[in-house]
């Protein structure tokens, strides 16, 4: 569902008001001598280059957003203590945090999409959003199967929430991104940066729509997932 509704939001964010460039005959550019592959093994040299070091960025991006969001949390726990939120009791839920402050920016986020009103989904769910548009996607589905507080979220809940998560919709992926298309297009590093933060939007929009289809869709959990809804 989420190629169509990219194809979708990213047309409503840049309509295509002139003539397409591909309707016609089209022009392939050719390629400087300096820059095209003398044979096959160059060109395998060249896609085995180009692959590690966009490997390296994802790693390195992951690694600094990691970084970062740990030493955020220690401060704002830190800072939150002195205002007396949280405590320093271990497995304390209420810490402020960057987790805490996101669940509530984006509970009427959580809320539209359909997640049930029962046990603190609501709260989870919001948070889990929260967390995969700051850092990434692997971050919030680590949260989602290994976290305790995600242990019992109704079968809906956890759809939608999968939903929602399955996307590259999310700062860190703009770095990425940006790294990324500029080394597959040297010339147009400027214009990829440009529409950067449009395609983030664009990005978050395409996976919420796939997730209120699926919250909309998924209406019996009772037949669908064999198990009686919360009271």
């Amino acid at each position: 569902m989420s190629i169509p509704a990219s194809l979708a939001i990213s047309k409503l964010r840049y309509p295509e008001t002139e003539e397409s460039l591909t309707a016609g005959r089209i022009v392939i550019p050719t390629i400087e001598d300096e820059e095209k592959p003398s044979n096959a093994l160059h060109a395998f040299a060249n896609g085995g280059w180009l692959g590690l070091k966009v490997a390296g960025m994802i790693i390195a991006s992951l690694l600094c957003i990691l970084s970062l969001l740990g030493v955020t949390n220690a401060v704002l726990t830190w800072w939150g203590h002195y205002l007396n939120i949280g405590s320093f009791n271990e497995g304390e839920t209420h810490n402020l945090t960057i987790q805490f402050v996101l669940g509530y920016l984006f509970y009427p986020v959580s809320f539209l999409l359909g997640v049930d009103r029962h046990g603190g989904d609501l709260l989870l769910v919001a948070k889990l959003i929260g967390m995969k548009i700051i850092t990434n996607e692997f971050v919030a589905f680590k949260d989602l199967t290994s976290d305790p507080a995600y242990a019992n979220l109704s079968p809906r809940s956890r759809l939608i929430a999968t939903y929602a998560l399955c996307g590259f919709g999310n700062i860190s992926s703009v770095g990425i991104q940006i790294g990324v298309l500029s080394q597959l297009a040297p010339g147009k590093g400027g214009r990829v940066a440009k529409v950067a933060f449009s395609a983030l939007l664009s990005g978050i929009i395409s996976t919420l729509t796939s997730a209120s289809i699926a919250g909309m869709l998924v209406s019996d959990q009772a037949t669908l997932f064999k198990v009686t809804p919360p009271a």
